[in-house]
């Protein structure tokens, strides 16, 4: 027959405390030993009661002899990195980016293979040197041809293209989908983060079709200085080609919907959306918003010269 224990202490000298601190201690194989983790391990005693007899948790183990023990949470691989990049200058930091690059062995560096090889995180990388384009210009690393097989404007086309797909805000993971040809790293790569590039999107958008204060505004001196611009903004109302920024304008507007047959993207399968003029501009109609209207190509083709509003 088994002997009987009690599952508590009965008794709460300091030595039988600090023996039942030992007993868990030995049985604990984390590198910190926290509160939670000796009540989950002892049953006999609580840490607060020997918290209570010492002063403190930190006090505790280190009568025991465990001080060791204390510190609130095992050491991750990213703690482990971040420790060991508080005490490496700039230089340093190069040099470890120089380091992994030649380990790679490839014109480019990317933070997947940093993260992945490297003694220090990608945070810090960026912490310091702002972005981490900006560290491997420093590095005198290459920077990936990804983001930069498109330029600023080829960017906000296909955002706007995926936009009026889904008739809303695109989502980060979408962009790897059709009709995207622009991955979302490129994104966040070129404006920092996902979020960021959507800004840029939104003030390219906003900026197309308008007519700057400064084109329709005379100098100080009442002199006709700005006439050169408010010609140039006409003939641009007089082109026939919308832009795209100003197309996506419309498309928001109409809430990315045919305004005669009420059909989307979103909605119907190969659904295409055109921005039509409304007075068309061989009837001297201009390309502004107030003469634009989304139509999708059926209803486009099939409209000739006539207005469908």
């Amino acid at each position: 027959m088994g002997r009987f224990k009690l599952d508590f202490l009965d008794e709460h000298t300091d030595e039988a405390l600090l023996t039942e601190i030992q007993r868990v201690a030995a049985a604990f194989s984390g590198e910190s030993l926290s509160k939670r983790s000796f009540d989950t391990l002892s049953g006999r005693v609580s840490a607060s009661t020997i918290c209570k007899r010492f002063g403190g948790w930190k006090e505790a183990l280190e009568a025991a002899g465990v001080g060791h023990l204390y510190n609130g949470r095992p050491i991750t691989d990213k703690v482990r990195k971040n420790r060991v990049s508080r005490a490496m200058s700039e230089t340093d930091l190069v040099r470890e980016l120089q380091r992994v690059h030649s380990i790679i062995g490839k014109n480019t560096l990317s933070v997947e293979e940093f993260a992945r090889l490297s003694v220090i995180g990608v945070g810090t990388i960026r912490g310091r040197f702002g972005t981490w384009q900006k560290a491997l210009a420093v590095a005198g690393i290459s920077q990936s041809n990804h983001a930069k097989r498109y330029s600023d404007e080829q960017c906000f086309e296909n955002l706007a293209a995926v936009w009026t797909h889904y008739g809303r805000v695109p989502q980060y993971l979408e962009m790897n989908q059709s009709p995207s040809v622009v991955g979302p790293k490129a994104y966040a790569v070129r404006w920092g983060t996902w979020r960021k590039s959507l800004k840029a999107f939104v003030d390219w958008t906003n900026a197309e079709g308008e007519t700057p204060q400064s084109a329709t505004s005379s100098g100080d001196d009442g002199s006709a200085e700005a006439k050169p611009r408010v010609q140039s903004v006409r003939r641009e109302e007089d082109c026939r080609e919308v832009r795209p920024g100003l197309r996506f304008k419309i498309f928001m507007r109409d809430r990315f919907r045919c305004v005669a047959c009420g059909r989307s993207p979103a909605t119907h399968l190969n659904i295409e959306l055109h921005a039509d003029h409304i007075v068309s501009v061989h009837d001297k109609g201009k390309t502004a918003l107030e003469n634009l209207q989304t139509l999708c190509q059926d209803c486009n083709l099939g409209k000739g010269k006539t207005s469908i509003r």
